[in-house]
């Protein structure tokens, strides 16, 4: 499950400017926590950073570490304690710990150098850290599903799975607020529309576009739980055809705008194509948690807001 930002892709570029760097790494949490387990923050040894391990409260501190084990070239692991005051200043209702492994990176650090290359080709990676001296080890044969810290072991095993990612059908007005909202929330996003005068590079600047059908569209990637799917156009010609080839297909959320009566037709349209009520039942249809939007943002916000509930309960 992707729960944490991946700032090894820009702390490599770091790396390729021959900068020392430190990595932060929570490695396990108690009561009220900033950041999940296996949250990061990379420190250079003036001090400057990527990415965070708490909401600010122990940032400081961390930095401090960070630098030092740059100095010395040893990790250590730091307990840090977060009061009921400083937690009111970062939003939280009560304090909590936190446990931080800090290990200073190679110039040449082949393991972040994999990670980043992974990422790029939407694997999964697991690393097996030995938190005693540092030392870190890729292990995909490792059965675990999500990062954590064995005691016992003075182990931590970090889990990084890819980003998620969001199919939009339909260059409509919804989809440009969607892509800027899934923006935010660091989805990766691909616009499919065939109708290229609609999907353009100056009505939605900042995501992929494909003018192509959907099916031919979809057929180039690797579509996982990771991967999840909106059609907006409200035309069958469109829309369908991005149901019919993902809805048999190891795909996470599945959601298609229109009414109750919509959907309907919809369904009776797929049921002909020899879909069947409980694949039918994947389509989440009237589109979008029911917080009564009405405007494009609006509805665009309870779409997104669905895919997040699909995602948490779900465990992609």
């Amino acid at each position: 499950m992707n729960d944490v930002d991946d700032i090894l892709t820009p702390t490599s570029l770091w790396l390729k400017q021959k900068r020392k760097i430190a990595l932060a790494t929570v490695i396990s949490t108690w009561g009220s926590s900033p950041r999940p387990v296996g949250g990061q923050m990379a420190i250079d040894e003036n001090g400057e950073i990527i990415g965070s391990v708490s909401g600010g409260c122990i940032e400081g501190a961390v930095i401090s570490e960070g630098i030092n084990s740059i100095k010395d070239g040893k990790s250590r692991i730091k307990d840090y304690g977060i009061s009921n005051d400083m937690a009111w200043e970062v939003g939280l209702a009560c304090g909590g710990e936190l446990k931080v492994l800090i290990q200073p990176l190679n110039l040449e650090d082949e393991i972040v150098y994999y990670i980043v290359n992974s990422i790029k080709k939407r694997e999964v990676v697991k690393i097996r850290i030995d938190c005693s001296n540092g030392n870190r080890k890729v292990d995909n044969t490792l059965d675990n599903q999500i990062s954590h810290f064995d005691k016992s072991k003075n182990e931590f095993i970090h889990i990084i799975d890819p980003k998620p990612r969001l199919f939009i059908i339909g260059a409509v007005h919804i989809a440009q607020a969607l892509v800027s909202l899934a923006n935010v929330a660091d989805y990766e996003i691909i616009l499919i529309d065939p109708r290229d005068h609609f999907a353009t590079k100056s009505r939605f600047p900042n995501c992929k576009i494909l003018n192509e059908w959907p099916d031919e569209a979809l057929s180039k990637f690797n579509l996982d739980k990771s991967s999840h799917l909106v059609t907006l156009t409200h035309d069958p010609k469109i829309d369908d055809l991005a149901l019919i080839f993902c809805m048999k297909k190891n795909i996470g959320y599945i959601g298609s705008l229109g009414s109750k009566k919509t959907h309907n037709k919809r369904c009776e349209r797929l049921t002909d194509k020899g879909f069947n009520e409980i694949e039918l039942s994947k389509i989440h249809a009237p589109i979008g948690l029911d917080i009564k939007a009405k405007t494009p943002a609006e509805i665009a916000a309870s779409i997104l807001a669905e895919i997040i509930n699909y995602r948490r309960n779900n465990h992609d």
